[in-house]
């Protein structure tokens, strides 16, 4: 039976990363994976911001740049926007979720493809089933998306709150650069929709809502009313599924076990990215694990600094989903009115700026201000990449 030091469940951003960061400090590296290639099918946005590439310290491929981005707008009901100048990138998702496979194997992980976790025991070391093997480990690093194998095997935690995405890469469309998130209420309640653009006119148009049911016929729709089903021709679905959308878990670490990314409950809030968190915090995972064997002790309370690290570097979770669930009570018109009273240039709003604008809306609007418009701008405010939005 093959033993490892660290085994990682699931090859996503945070698995792989976790790999790599685990395999540099030394240690031996195992990554359980169901699929028969890294970074396919695709499951995300494909967006990541220039700040998370430079603190991940990662020197990106060009084959896993798709396109540059200047910025991100948002787009009220009516027609007009607001946006942020803010660079980045979106990616080919499968290369560069391939890269990082690869750079981990360089330093010496371990990647064992095919291989779903069916079953997990602890008898001092973790006994790991696979649908192709069994295997041991000292510490596992859970990456496995919101599912989770780990909590769900072992009855960790409760179920997350999630919603729904769907998205469909349609061509060509054109852009100017900048991500579109649409805050339109009658197509995506309790979510948004978006246009990423990518290289060769490609773009990624979806939405995320909470209405599971009428996820595709709402897509379809907003698809027909942005003018896009003549011109554009469908390249792909290239998501479908759950994401996390009530913060992080209640624990994090247990006996043995870190949780990262959508397994430990980690998106933005507002427009739940995910890609910069489950790095960082698969960072984190790899930093409290080398600790740990090196001084062979792997329990709860060894672990339990995984949790200090990613609560002392990501937002407050609970301030941000007030303000998201105060988002959530404007309908199209309350937003269409929100775009003409705010700056559209959002770029850099000094504290006092912003001081002015919540005075401007009490006096032109008080009842958008007594729904929660101060929570609610707060929540996209923390939506940029300093607070790991993207």
């Amino acid at each position: 039976m093959d033993s490892f030091d660290v085994a990682i469940i699931g090859a996503g951003p945070g698995g792989t990363y976790a790999a790599f960061c685990a395999a540099k400090s030394g240690l031996s590296v195992a990554v359980f994976e169901e699929h028969e290639k890294v970074g396919e099918p695709v499951h995300c946005g494909e967006c990541l911001s220039l700040l998370a590439v430079q603190r991940l310290g990662l020197e990106l491929p060009q084959e896993a740049i798709s396109c540059k981005i200047a910025g991100i707008k948002l787009v009220w009901p009516g027609g007009k926007y607001s946006f942020v100048k803010e660079e980045g990138y979106t990616l080919e998702k499968e290369k560069f979720e391939q890269f990082l496979a690869k750079i981990g194997q360089e330093q010496g992980a371990n990647y064992f493809m095919r291989h779903r976790v069916t079953g997990l025991e602890k008898e001092g070391h973790w006994k790991i089933s696979t649908t192709r093997g069994v295997y041991r480990a000292k510490i596992i690093i859970d990456a496995s998306g919101v599912a989770s194998v780990a909590s769900k095997i072992l009855g960790l935690n409760r179920q997350q709150q999630t919603v729904v995405g769907l998205q469909y890469e349609l061509w060509p469309i054109e852009n100017d650069g900048f991500i579109e998130f649409f805050l339109w209420p009658s197509l995506a309640p309790h979510g948004y929709l978006w246009i990423i653009p990518k290289s060769g006119k490609r773009a990624n148009v979806g939405l995320v809502t909470n209405d599971a049911p009428s996820t595709r016929k709402r897509l379809e729709q907003f698809i027909d009313m942005h003018g896009l089903r003549q011109k554009s021709k469908v390249g792909k679905i290239a998501f479908g599924g759950m994401i996390p959308a009530s913060g992080p878990l209640p624990k994090t670490y247990f006996d043995g076990i870190l949780l990262v990314g959508d397994a430990a409950g980690f998106t933005s809030p507002m427009f739940e990215g995910g890609t910069s968190l489950a790095m960082t915090s698969a960072k984190f995972a790899a930093e409290v694990a080398e600790k740990a064997i090196r001084k062979n002790d792997w329990s709860a309370s060894a672990l339990a600094e995984y949790e200090k690290k990613w609560k002392a570097e990501f937002p407050d979770y609970r301030r941000l989903l007030a303000g998201k669930e105060a988002a959530y009570r404007f309908d199209d018109k309350g937003w269409e009115r929100i775009g003409n009273l705010i700056p559209q240039d959002l770029s850099n709003i000094s504290a006092l700026e912003k001081a002015a604008i919540g005075a401007k809306v009490l006096f032109m609007a008080p009842d958008l201000f007594f729904k929660g418009f101060v929570d609610a701008m707060e929540a996209l405010g923390k939506s940029r990449a300093r607070y790991y939005g993207w």
